[in-house]
């Protein structure tokens, strides 16, 4: 063995900026394996394995399983490089996307937050762009419990992974009713386009009241009723559908009386009296 040719497993370990137990997991799994054992079981690695190992780094960074690397490694050509670099594209392509949207969610989370914080609790009439919302099974009669696994298989079914999904509750309610009871309810999650695999319904592009409810549950009969008494003041005809986002919730307070929720419904239209 020339000597001048090997590093030991620390000494190659440093040069690759990896620990050594990396290039140990390596060994174990024969991804990557020392060029010379020594009879005292000590490990050395010949210098020019460097590109070997740099290969594995590069492959690892584009998100490609070790499975993957070890097959590519021991049947590599050029047209397997091709072949690898036209299907490591695609999965960059969606990788990208993937980044895109959750830059989206971040900027409107933070917009989101920033206008809750500066809206009193005054009634607006704003214009609403068409949403396509997946569903939550209903959630009538359902506790804590039952309403919790209904959340995590929504966003399982979904398949969310990104930070921060508009999510929220949808609440089917009369506004004749005098004590408005909420009747049935499901919790609903923004999606990017229609999504044809579960429930799910579409919020219309149209004008809305909107409220900001600064508080918790228990105190959110109050703006539903504020809501429906401004209705009624001003001739309003609105949809059964009522929609409550948690702007502000758990995830930035600690204190549910600065809960702060967005509960919105559609303008049908406005009550014309007709004199005879």
């Amino acid at each position: 063995m020339d000597n001048k040719m090997y590093l030991t497993t620390g000494e190659f370990a440093k040069l690759c900026n990896v620990s050594k137990h990396t290039l140990f997991h390596y060994n174990d799994i024969e991804i990557f394996t020392p060029n010379y054992i020594a009879d005292n079981g000590y490990c050395y690695y010949h210098v020019l394995q460097y590109d070997t190992f740099c290969t594995i780094s590069q492959l690892r960074t584009i998100g490609m399983p070790l499975g993957e690397i070890k097959t590519y490694l021991d049947n590599r050509s050029p047209q397997q490089m091709i072949e690898l670099c036209d299907k490591q594209k695609d999965i960059v392509d969606l990788q990208i996307e993937k980044l895109i949207q959750i830059k989206k969610n971040l900027s409107a989370t933070s917009n989101s937050i920033t206008q809750a914080i500066m809206t009193d609790d005054n009634i607006y009439i704003k214009h609403q762009p068409i949403e396509y919302l997946s569903l939550s099974n209903d959630l009538l009669n359902a506790d804590d419990y039952q309403m919790t696994l209904a959340f995590g298989e929504l966003m399982r079914s979904a398949g969310s992974t990104n930070f921060r999904n508009v999510s929220g509750m949808i609440h089917r309610i009369d506004p004749l009713q005098k004590n408005n009871d909420i009747n049935h309810c499901w919790f609903y999650l923004q999606m990017n386009c229609n999504n044809q695999n579960g429930d799910h319904t579409i919020k219309p592009d149209g004008e809305y009241l909107i409220a900001y409810h600064h508080g918790g549950y228990e105190s959110l009969n109050k703006t539903y009723e504020k809501i429906i008494a401004y209705a009624n003041t001003s001739n309003l005809v609105l949809n059964e559908w009522f929609y409550e986002e948690m702007v502000v919730g758990d995830w930035s307070t600690t204190n549910s009386n600065d809960y702060i929720i967005k509960v919105s419904v559609q303008i049908i239209c406005s009550k014309v009296s007709i004199k005879i």
